[in-house]
């Protein structure tokens, strides 16, 4: 039987492209991999005031189709069976007619894991065959399909001991650091150890000097500037915390790191209501959880026991419960989401 041929376009992620690209191998196909690449000045971005100009920058230049030809040159006229994508940066019907011109008869499959509040692909989800979403309140308001995220089962050579009580990794933002700074103000007097890194968005175009001098010094309070004020301190190293770092964590340290900590905190986006990758992955691993994301009380999986909740605005957390050394089985809907009995689910449904 011959293997299929299958594109993978994802983003960038801890390095969990190449673990995806192994998954896939291991499932019987050739692999080719693309970057989906998140493009400075993207006007899928649902929360921008400059939404006329991010469309006139991609209408001129079109960095997705010039990122698109590059890649697509480099694979030497090969032809797919499937192409799988993750997200939908670099997306359009560009990328589906040079597909087709070499197999007329190619699947294609759409897997979404941010929500809707962050990025809107509305017209990218037309050209796929099928489409699945990460978040059950866009499943419902585009009439897609729900699938949870995925994780990855851990090496087996890993072992787990306590080293640290409370844990999160992700990428910085001023909601996340702000919620942070206080459970480390309390958890400090409660003698808690903590493993906290927020690494910085990357630098954009607009990432200047002057504009940041400029909003600093007006002491603007809305949310953008208040936004693009404290990333641009975050990518300075301006930030006079041990949380935020300069560069993300690869992704076996993530895993070593997790491992060894009694309680992973899970702070999604405000608006999000999909399963961070960490989370499914927390539970796996029969962790702990504190997480802001009111929406997990109504699964099957939950359970009090294992699962505290959060309120971002006034975090509450019970410290004798984060240090008691106990875990937890994980439950069979959280093991069926290991990444190769996700991506047969999704690859051949």
């Amino acid at each position: 039987m011959l293997s299929r041929r299958i594109l993978l376009l994802s983003p960038k992620y801890y390095g969990i492209e190449n673990v995806i690209g192994a998954r896939l191998k291991s499932l019987d196909y050739e692999v080719d991999w693309i970057e989906n690449k998140n493009f400075h000045f993207d006007y899928h971005v649902s929360k921008t005031n400059l939404r006329l100009l991010r469309r006139i920058y991609f209408l001129l230049f079109s960095p997705h189709i010039y990122h698109i030809k590059r890649a697509i040159k480099k694979l030497e006229g090969k032809s797919y069976d499937v192409l799988f994508s993750i997200n939908a940066y670099s997306v359009s019907p560009y990328l589906f007619k040079k597909l087709k011109k070499r197999n007329q008869s190619f699947h294609s499959i759409l897997y979404i894991w941010d929500s809707s509040s962050m990025y809107n692909w509305t017209s990218e989800i037309k050209l796929f065959d099928r489409v699945y979403t990460f978040d059950p309140d866009d499943a419902a308001k585009y009439n897609i399909s729900y699938k949870p995220n995925f994780y990855v089962k851990q090496d087996d050579g890993l072992t787990s001991f306590f080293k640290n009580d409370l844990y999160f990794v992700g990428k910085f933002n001023l909601y996340r650091y702000l919620v942070i700074e206080q459970i480390n103000d309390m958890a400090q007097k409660k003698d808690i150890t903590l493993f906290i890194k927020l690494w910085p968005w990357y630098k954009t175009f607009y990432h200047n000097y002057f504009i940041y001098f400029f909003l600093k010094r007006i002491k603007a309070s809305k949310e953008l500037i208040v936004e693009y004020v404290s990333n641009y301190e975050a990518v300075e190293g301006i930030f006079n915390s041990d949380f935020v770092i300069k560069q993300s964590i690869s992704f076996d340290d993530i895993q070593r790191h997790m491992l060894n900590s009694k309680v992973v905190l899970d702070l999604p986006y405000p608006k999000q209501k999909g399963y961070t990758h960490r989370l499914i992955d927390a539970l796996a691993k029969g962790k702990k959880v504190i997480t802001t994301n009111l929406q997990i009380k109504s699964e099957q999986f939950y359970n009090s026991d294992q699962i505290h909740l959060l309120d971002s605005v006034n975090p509450n957390i019970d410290f004798n419960w984060v240090k008691e050394d106990v875990s937890f089985p994980a439950d069979e809907f959280i093991l069926n989401l290991e990444l190769s009995i996700w991506l047969k689910s999704i690859l051949n449904e």
